[in-house]
């Protein structure tokens, strides 16, 4: 992969970061999308018509989407899908095969969620082949275990294999250091000393486990609650 390539740039900006590269690119892609959807697409014959098939989106993408503000693209959007549901209550066209909001169907935001999760793993495997972003790569925390797991089932190199390896053992162990400090200087008799990298590690570790949510957003919004607390 050239490194003028927008996911090899992505990829290796996203490793200076304390979170899964990979969730960071989902999430900002994903992001991009519901911002081109409320101000772009609302209005979108082909987006109206996808959108009517899917019943709107899953409850996560609904209320990622109602966060993001926009009163206007928003009722655009749900008035278009109440219209469009009316008519099949008035008809009393629901039973245990036929469901008014189609929970068979794919959101239209899971969709390129997944797509996008899939480019960038491939394009996570083929990075590893560059030197240079190996390097980066190794002074990052790793994956998510999650992306992790599908990473090393897809590649056949073994030396590809040693690196994601590595780096997730080193990830690890420091990782699990850093909430054993954290445990420590919870304790009454070290509540003097200053917190350190150790502070955020019990939500970098819940990242670690599932996959990052809304990574570093997500992580200075917890931190800042918890010291208004």
């Amino acid at each position: 992969m050239r490194k003028n390539d927008v996911i090899y740039y992505n990829l290796y900006q996203a490793l200076s970061e304390k979170a899964c590269p990979v969730c960071q690119c989902k999430d900002q892609a994903v992001g991009s999308y519901l911002d081109n959807l409320l101000y772009e697409f609302v209005n979108d014959y082909r987006t109206r018509d996808r959108l009517r098939e899917t019943r709107g989106f899953c409850y996560d993408h609904s209320w990622a989407l109602q966060r993001m503000g926009d009163p206007l693209g928003q009722s655009i959007i749900y008035a278009d899908l109440i219209d469009y549901l009316i008519p099949s209550i008035e008809k009393g066209e629901l039973d245990k095969k036929k469901t008014l909001l189609g929970k068979n169907n794919k959101c239209l935001v899971c969709i390129q969620e997944q797509e996008t999760e899939k480019r960038y793993l491939r394009g996570l495997l083929a990075c590893l082949r560059d030197r240079d972003f190996r390097e980066k790569y190794h002074s990052s925390v790793g994956l998510c275990l999650p992306h992790y797991e599908l990473a090393y089932q897809q590649v056949s190199n073994n030396n590809i294999q040693a690196v994601l390896r590595e780096v997730q053992i080193n990830s690890l162990t420091k990782l699990t250091a850093e909430l054993k400090e954290f445990i420590r200087k919870s304790d009454y008799r070290f509540a003097g000393e200053l917190p350190g990298e150790e502070r955020d590690a019990w939500i970098r570790a819940v990242g670690l486990w599932v996959g990052s949510f809304n990574t570093k957003k997500q992580q200075q919004s917890i931190l800042k609650q918890k010291e208004t607390d």
